[in-house]
């Protein structure tokens, strides 16, 4: 029988923190970009990237467009 290594996929913390919240604003992408000021496409490869890609402003700016709470956020980006 061979071996078999069980290894955890990575979940990214921060896109599913935006997922549920988007979700429950009943919001699109395309509702997003436009308060925020950028395209839609831009708007989705931000919310996809990793914590570690975000700048502070960046971050600040979609939780108030989606109303996260700053706090939240931030820890979601440090996992």
């Amino acid at each position: 029988m061979p071996k078999v290594k069980w290894i955890k996929p990575k979940v990214n913390e921060l896109a599913a923190l935006f997922r549920t919240y988007r979700t429950a604003r009943h919001m699109t992408s395309t509702q997003i970009a436009e308060k925020i000021g950028c395209t839609p496409q831009n708007a989705r490869v931000q919310m996809n990237k990793p914590g570690r890609d975000w700048n502070v402003g960046m971050l600040l700016r979609y939780c108030d467009v989606l109303g996260i709470p700053y706090d939240e956020a931030l820890q979601a980006a440090a996992k």
